[in-house]
C-alpha cells in the first residue's frame, strides 16, 4: 500500500520529534520560539477555519495574528507552535465604509521640481474578519 502525502509528512514530523527529543543539546529554536514552524498556507477563510477546527479537536491552543497584509494562526501544544499563514485579502472581506478628504503634496506636472497641494477623495475601509469558528458556535447553540 502506498502512503499518502499526509502520511509521509506526519511520519517526517514524528522523525523530527524523535530527533529533537534525542538531542536536547541542539536548541530547536523554531519549534519553541516565538513564531514556531510555518506549516500551512490556506487560500481561503474556509481552509483557515478547517485548520483551526482540526487544531482545537486535537487539543491545541489557537491564536490569531492579524496584520496589515497577513491573517495568521498560531497553533500551540505547550511550547511547540505551528503556524498557518494566510493573506488577509483571501481570508477577510475588504469593505469600503466611506470616503474622506485628504490633502497631500504632489509634483506639479508643469514644473519638474516644485510640489503642489491636491485635495481628493479617497476610500476609507475596514477589514471584517468573521470569527473562524462562528458556524461551529451556531451549531452548538442550536
Amino acid at each position: 500500500m502506498t502512503e499518502t502525502l499526509a502520511q509521509q509528512q506526519a511520519a517526517g514530523l514524528r522523525a523530527l520529534a524523535d530527533m529533537v527529543e534525542a538531542h536536547p543539546e541542539i536548541p530547536a529554536t523554531y519549534l519553541g520560539g516565538f513564531f514556531g514552524i510555518d506549516v500551512w498556507f490556506p487560500q481561503s477563510a474556509e481552509e483557515m477555519a478547517a485548520i483551526a477546527r482540526a487544531a482545537l479537536k486535537h487539543g491545541a491552543k489557537v491564536e490569531k495574528d492579524i496584520s496589515e497584509t497577513q491573517y495568521n494562526l498560531t497553533i500551540a501544544w505547550g511550547p511547540f507552535k505551528a503556524r498557518a499563514l494566510g493573506n488577509r485579502g483571501k481570508v477577510c472581506e475588504r469593505v469600503v465604509t466611506g470616503t474622506e478628504t485628504v490633502t497631500r503634496k504632489v509634483p506639479d506636472p508643469s514644473v519638474v521640481v516644485p510640489m503642489v497641494e491636491v485635495t481628493e477623495e479617497v476610500e476609507t475601509f475596514e477589514w471584517r474578519c468573521a470569527p473562524l469558528l462562528a458556524a461551529d458556535a451556531e451549531a452548538v447553540s442550536a
